[in-house]
């Protein structure tokens, strides 16, 4: 009798133990729902597709659209079994009135609001700077791009439309610069990539390789590079 009751003491010590734990489970999920100084989480993944962004989310979304001249549409989520894609992309159409060349760019929501607020702040600032007219367009070579780092078994950030290639701009007076021709002589293109590393993890300029001869790469990859 006395080892059952030894048992059963175990038993209801154990089934205590569990519903604590569960109720403090519980509490503990409870809390992180309602604490707001917690990080930004991101939604689940279902499928393939690309790594969490930082600061990306719903959040995001909602910083964007209270920026002052950013024009740009909230796109679907997408992604691949190649794991390249973006979880909160948005189409950037137009900063302060600054055309995107064509389309615009199909961008992650961080980069996007990186993009938006080195264009307000500084590259309109450059113009002034240099006696230029205001800028009429920026001229890209594209964002979003489910490839590997040229040269490199790694990812490109443009695997995750967050990193953006600058070929050049156009002036309303028609004039136009590009890295390509103009990278040399022109210190308002230097002056827009130096402007750039404190908005970008990554900025790649015609100073880093001959495969940056014509464009500047901004990216928010997980290492720092300004070149």
């Amino acid at each position: 009798m006395r080892t059952i009751a030894l048992l059963l003491m175990a038993l209801a010590v154990l089934i205590g133990l569990l519903a604590l734990e569960h109720r403090r489970g519980t509490i503990i999920s409870i809390l992180r729902l309602l604490d707001f100084r917690q990080p930004e989480r991101q939604q689940t993944w279902t499928g393939d597709g690309p790594p969490l962004m930082p600061n990306d989310g719903p959040k995001c979304l909602e910083r964007l659209a209270r920026i002052d001249g950013l024009e740009f549409n909230q796109l679907s989520a997408f992604g691949n079994d190649r794991g390249c894609g973006a979880r909160y992309p948005v189409l950037v159409k137009s900063v302060s009135g600054i055309d995107l060349e064509g389309t615009g760019l199909t961008l992650s929501c961080p980069i996007a609001e990186r993009f938006a607020k080195w264009v307000r702040k500084d590259v309109i600032r450059l113009a002034r700077k240099y006696g230029k007219e205001p800028f009429q367009q920026i001229k890209h070579m594209g964002s979003y791009n489910c490839r590997k780092i040229a040269g490199s078994s790694s990812w490109s950030q443009h695997s995750y439309a967050n990193a953006i290639d600058i070929e050049g701009v156009v002036f309303e007076d028609g004039e136009t610069l590009t890295i390509l021709d103009d990278w040399e002589e022109e210190k308002l293109l230097q002056d827009m990539a130096t402007t750039a590393c404190d908005r970008f993890n990554v900025v790649l300029s015609p100073n880093y390789n001959a495969r940056h001869k014509d464009h500047l790469h901004f990216d928010l990859g997980p290492r720092k590079t300004c070149r």
